[in-house]
């Protein structure tokens, strides 16, 4: 053991003794989520407003902008979005496109967005078109799912399915330049469903958020990564200072922190704000 892997040894080993070994951990865990910018999954600190505004940016000015909230909930992506075109002076150009097939969830997203003229659709993105049990933990609830977390209290609604590639061909939507997915552990399975999309380069960027519930639906981030490269698309993780994006999948990222990692073409990545990883620089 190195004189520094022994000093920081006996440091760690006082500190469980002094404090407990809990407030150690969970100090220790602030300190390792920072250094990785694991900030915690909210709007103010997480990279979404600003990357709703670089995507707003790589659109043509007077050209339609196609844009998905896939897990819209009761619509507060799909406000920021509306906020962040109206800034851009590109409302007139935004196609707001929303997906919530929570019943209670769809009530309140349809009031949030009454006076604007968005496509809202009560229907879960999945890779196939059918119906689905969704386990709602309470009415309108963000961790409601199509995989059911085990031990929790549910009560089952049956719903609709579709992909986006299907939504896509129905709605002549061409291009999206921004599809964003929140669907607590089904994200790898709605990118699934726009392979066709994705393979013809036809989404300039993908959000999609990775947390513990991947577990529940047997995914990892690795078949995420796997699946989109094969499409030619480059991976990072969203932060508020711009994308840090990786050569690959790598077992330091599987961790099951909640986070959104984005995927896009090489050519759009370079015209991203972007961080380097902490694997490939010695300071910062």
């Amino acid at each position: 053991m190195s004189a520094t892997r022994m000093v920081a040894a006996t440091a760690t080993d006082l500190a469980c003794r002094a404090v407990g070994r809990r407030a150690v951990i969970h100090a220790a865990r602030y300190v390792l989520y920072r250094a990785r910018l694991d900030y915690p999954n909210d709007p103010a600190v997480n990279g979404e407003p600003a990357l709703q505004r670089w995507a707003l940016q790589l659109s043509p000015r007077g050209e339609p902008a196609h844009v998905a909230d896939v897990g819209a909930n009761v619509g507060s992506w799909s406000s920021s979005m509306l906020v962040a075109a109206t800034a851009a002076g590109r409302t007139g150009d935004l196609r707001l496109h929303a997906f919530e097939p929570d019943s209670h969830a769809f009530s309140q997203l349809e009031r949030a967005l009454a006076s604007f003229p968005a496509s809202l659709n009560s229907v879960a993105l999945s890779d196939q078109q059918g119906t689905s049990a969704f386990h709602v933990v309470a009415p309108a609830a963000g961790s409601n799912s199509l995989h059911a977390a085990p031990g929790a209290p549910l009560t089952q609604e049956i719903i609709r399915t579709d992909t986006l590639d299907s939504y896509a061909r129905q709605r002549g939507v061409g291009r999206f330049a921004l599809v964003k997915i929140d669907t607590e552990g089904h994200d790898l399975t709605v990118l699934r469903g726009a392979r066709a999309l994705l393979a013809a380069h036809c989404i300039d960027v993908v959000q999609f958020e990775y947390n513990h519930r991947w577990v529940f639906a047997r995914s990892f981030l690795r078949d995420a990564f796997e699946y989109l490269a094969g499409l030619g698309y480059q991976t990072g993780k969203l932060t508020t200072r711009g994308v840090e994006f990786y050569p690959g999948w790598d077992a330091d990222l599987e961790t099951f922190v909640e986070g959104n990692y984005v995927s896009c073409p090489p050519a759009v990545a370079e015209c991203l704000p972007t961080v380097p990883w902490w694997k490939t620089v010695t300071a910062e």
